[in-house]
């Protein structure tokens, strides 16, 4: 009776792997193949882009309000209020970003359409910092605060333009780094924990080499340095995860769970005012469509 529910078991596994392969494909569309693609030969490259992104997007955000005071010349309360307001639109476009893979662009595409975004901020915030045409007249913000002329204009627009592009390029490829990673493993396989514990290892690594020598080249070799280095670092993101591709099992887009809830919610709005006889053999009609 074991030997029988093992074996049982066994082919379970087996047909659910099948259709995960079959429901895969490959760089030109076609059905992937479990001796070509997927598995750490694949996943390893997402992982490279996993640690230079955060590399890049961590040693921007965690020394931001430094810039803000010192270069753009914003008070303490509005450096704050930019720093939060970018921190949380990142986390906000999350949503943006998992919705056009889900329904339009698949993971692999949305990562490379917004890491070039990303890419391009990063280099609009270096060029910025670097240029002084592009900055405000230099001042002390601690001795000659209320003298100090606060970015506006044209410069300001630019500043925002740059630092809004990291966020969305952020925003978007975060939710997508870790799915198209576990898309390479069949759901069934031990590999697949192990994979996520390589993820985290790839983001700690990421963030302590930001936080130690990237915001310490910022410190001392200037603000343009350590935004060309943080360029460099999602340049290099970007190269991993193109290097993968003939490796990958691509998901199609399969349409977004927010879809459906959106649908239930509108059919809910506009059927609010029906009502529906106590009678449960009576047919009540439906105004919108069968499904809802």
């Amino acid at each position: 009776m074991e030997e029988r529910r093992g074996n049982i078991k066994a082919e379970n596994e087996m047909n659910i792997n099948m259709k995960e392969e079959q429901s895969t494909l490959d760089w030109r569309g076609r059905p992937s193949n479990p001796n070509k693609h997927g598995d750490f030969q694949a996943a390893s490259f997402v992982l490279g882009l996993q640690a230079f992104e955060i590399m890049a997007i961590a040693a921007v955000g965690n020394n931001l309000i430094t810039y803000v005071i010192n270069e753009m010349h914003f008070s303490l309360s509005n450096s704050a209020n930019i720093v939060t307001n970018f921190v949380g639109t990142i986390f906000l476009l999350a949503l943006l970003g998992g919705y056009l893979s889900d329904s339009f662009l698949g993971s692999f595409w949305t990562m490379l359409i917004f890491g070039f975004v990303e890419l391009s901020g990063l280099i609009l915030l270096s060029v910025q910092a670097h240029v002084p045409q592009l900055k405000p007249p230099k001042c002390n913000m601690v001795t000659d605060g209320e003298k100090c002329e606060e970015v506006k204009g044209v410069k300001g627009l630019i500043f925002f333009v740059a630092l809004y592009l990291v966020a969305l390029g952020s925003g978007c490829v975060k939710p997508n780094v870790i799915a198209h990673g576990a898309d390479q493993f069949n759901i069934q396989t031990k590999k697949l924990s192990t994979y996520f514990n390589a993820a985290y290892f790839a983001f700690s690594v990421g963030e302590l080499i930001a936080l130690t020598l990237l915001i310490w080249i910022q410190t001392h070799a200037g603000m343009y340095v350590g935004f060309g280095l943080s360029a460099a670092a999602m340049a290099m993101g970007l190269t991993t995860l193109v290097s993968g591709t003939l490796y990958y099992r691509n998901k199609p887009p399969q349409g977004s769970i927010f879809t459906p809830v959106a649908q239930v919610l509108v059919a809910a709005i506009l059927k609010r005012k029906q009502i529906c006889p106590s009678n449960p053999n009576s047919n009540c009609s439906m105004l919108q469509t069968q499904r809802f």
